[in-house]
């Protein structure tokens, strides 16, 4: 039985990601195992306030863990460390489970165990249902945790994915002590002026393609100095120019620090699938939420914005 667990968290972390690799890992603890976190991207701000977060590392030696557990990856590229993976899954003795609510990627292929519930809000949603299977206690920071991912990753429990399954475990974890007013105030209240430039930058540039019906909005670098914002203050950004009622789906541009061009994607529509948009730009993701990265920079010429690969 494995004794040391390793916990992976996709790059560019959410709050559905964090929340059930913290969890899982204070679980483990109770259990006595000997669980550790990697993330190979920094933590976002709003989420500092999550249960072991301090705990996350950028690196460690994979070969040190009996078990390593993926969290949350709509691929194996996502991870951040696709061929320390597939090495590691050719290791004897070792075991590789992937937990998660996305569909059926490369991680299948070589997961040892595939924990997945496409049906599933969220992976938080899964760990919930695991804890509930393992008799783990949930106190309330364990129960805010969880509440926190499903509540991110159904928007507020705003999207389509929100099913009477999802609130009843929302319930359940409300009665655990969980605390939604403390979610509110770091993730959705929690705009700084600077953020709140930026966002009205990309309310400012907002197309809408008259024929595909998709709105579009653009961020760079030069942006952010300008705003004195980061990179967290565009956490949300792509959701809000998904409001349009008319819209089908929605697409932020921003420029990274390593020079390339993030694009996150947003549908409400139950005609569309984002994630097959993704995956055509080497991404990936679910049907209504899915990104990709491409090597490039943003240029405006007469105010029309344009994608230059490099």
């Amino acid at each position: 039985m494995a004794e040391k667990i390793l916990l992976i968290i996709h790059e560019t972390p959410d709050g559905d990601t964090l929340a059930a690799a913290t969890v899982l890992s204070k679980v483990l603890k109770k259990m006595g195992k000997s669980p550790a976190m990697v993330c190979k991207d920094l933590i976002p701000k709003p989420f500092l306030f999550l249960p072991e977060v301090s705990e996350i590392h950028h690196d460690l030696l994979f070969g040190d863990y009996d078990l390593l557990a993926v969290i949350d990856c709509g691929d194996i590229k996502r991870t951040g460390f696709a061929d320390r993976l597939k090495k590691f899954s050719k290791t004897k003795s070792k075991t590789i489970i992937n937990i998660d609510h996305h569909p059926k990627n490369d991680l299948h292929k070589i997961a040892h165990l595939n924990l997945v519930d496409y049906e599933a809000s969220s992976t938080s949603e899964i760990v919930y249902e695991l804890c509930q299977k393992m008799n783990a206690d949930l106190d309330k920071n364990l129960a805010t945790a969880l509440l926190t991912g499903i509540y991110t990753d159904t928007g507020g429990f705003k999207h389509s994915n929100t099913s009477d399954k999802t609130l009843r475990i929302a319930g359940e974890l409300l009665r655990s002590g969980g605390k939604i007013k403390t979610i509110t105030e770091n993730i959705s209240l929690n705009k700084t002026v600077p953020a709140l430039k930026l966002w009205g930058l990309a309310l400012k540039r907002m197309h809408r393609h008259p024929k595909l019906g998709i709105v579009s909005s653009v961020i760079t670098r030069e942006d952010l100095t300008n705003c004195g914002a980061t990179d967290d203050d565009l956490a949300g950004v792509v959701n809000l120019i998904n409001t349009v009622p008319d819209a089908k789906a929605a697409i932020l541009f921003h420029e990274t620090q390593d020079k390339k061009i993030r694009a996150s994607l947003r549908t409400e529509s139950d005609s569309v699938d984002v994630s097959r948009l993704a995956n055509i730009f080497g991404g990936g993701g679910h049907k209504r939420a899915a990104g990709f990265t491409i090597d490039g920079y943003l240029k405006t010429t007469d105010n029309v914005w344009q994608i230059v690969l490099n």
